[in-house]
């Protein structure tokens, strides 16, 4: 029984064009309010990159979605359209040319190949062209192939005024409704550290799915080794509040390889000086979620320990190490979401969220 229903726009910035006013930038926000609410704290859903919220409502093959089974256990649920992708404006004058993600990685030459992820059983339908789940991803729902990206072309740029542009309109949404539980996945992920950063009472927990990373560098395919910092302040583009405070890299003092000590994992980068404390995030309880047969099992445990460093409770869990396997990066959707579904449900219980 669903007692509200509706949706809004969260944030934005009024922007002077040839043709008039328009306000940039801001968050659609879709919502559902249980008739019978028996948790605190409602769930916000932040999708990925080169997607929208359509996915935490329903999977490709058409079962319920996160939300929904949210919505079920007794928690009230918002699913946004991260600013300038989905039902979210992206105006070119303001947010700049819209990019389309690319079909294959550009050529790097010969670089280490990461730690081959365990296999993959969980998709929706037989991931392959022609099956209708595979056609429902590849139309826009967890798509990386024809939902656009916003902001400038230079990707150090663009990836610092995702941060920026999310963390206002999350910081917005936050204002507007009060104290919540953040659900991000993959590129949200640092929406989700930049919003908790900026609202730090107003954020009772974080559930981190596979979230944006690893701290610093990228890892093989999408890094080689030389390559400048893809992520300065760590976990994330722009800057977060540290103290002793980070304005730049340098101030993390040199970084070093912390080696895994396992096939199947890579190595960490992590500071090598004082400790710095995400002061706003510390408080704050943290889940990293990861499934087995993903490329992010390699380093999610990166992102788990420079939370650690920086005093951040954060729990790191293996889908596999709880009789969860066979999930690659898009597990939010595939066949077990429910049983992942409860897993957060059990964690967010344990601590009265």
């Amino acid at each position: 029984m669903i007692a509200r229903q509706g949706n809004f726009y969260a944030g934005g910035r009024e922007v002077p064009l040839p043709t008039g006013m328009v306000v940039a930038d801001a968050m659609y926000v879709e919502y559902q309010i249980p008739a019978k609410q028996t948790h605190p704290y409602p769930l916000i859903f932040f999708h990925g990159g080169a997607s929208t919220g359509a996915s935490f409502w329903s999977t490709p093959d058409g079962r319920e979605g996160w939300a929904t089974l949210f919505l079920r256990m007794g928690y009230a649920v918002y699913v946004v359209d991260r600013p300038t992708l989905g039902r979210s404006p992206h105006y070119e004058p303001v947010d700049g040319p819209k990019l389309m993600p690319p079909s294959r990685l550009p050529d790097r030459g010969p670089i280490a190949a990461p730690p081959k992820p365990k296999p993959a059983t969980r998709f929706p339908g037989v991931n392959r062209a022609g099956d209708p789940a595979y056609e429902q991803n590849a139309r826009g729902r967890h798509s990386t192939i024809e939902v656009p990206f916003g902001a400038p072309r230079d990707p150090v740029a663009l990836s610092t005024y995702v941060d920026t542009i999310d963390r206002e309109a999350g910081a917005a949404l936050l204002d507007r409704i009060g104290p919540a539980i953040l659900v991000t996945h993959s590129r949200a992920g640092t929406t989700g550290w930049q919003i908790a950063d900026a609202r730090p009472g107003l954020v009772k927990a974080i559930v981190a799915a596979e979230p944006n990373g690893p701290p610093f560098y990228n890892t093989p395919p999408l890094g080689a080794p030389g390559d400048p910092v893809a992520r300065p302040f760590g976990l994330t583009y722009a800057p977060l509040r540290f103290t002793p405070p980070v304005e730049k890299t340098e101030d993390f003092g040199a970084l070093r390889s912390v080696p895994s000590g396992r096939a199947d994992r890579s190595d960490c980068w992590l500071p090598a000086g004082p400790r710095r404390t995400l002061v706003n995030i510390a408080k704050i309880p943290v889940i990293v979620l990861t499934g087995g047969a993903s490329y992010h099992a390699a380093y999610d445990h990166c992102t788990a320990a420079f939370l650690k460093w920086a005093g951040v409770p954060a729990d790191e869990v293996l889908l596999d190490d709880r009789g969860i396997s066979g999930n690659t990066h898009g597990f939010p959707t595939e066949t077990n979401n429910d049983a992942i579904a409860e897993l957060i449900a059990g964690w967010l219980a344990d601590r009265g969220l």
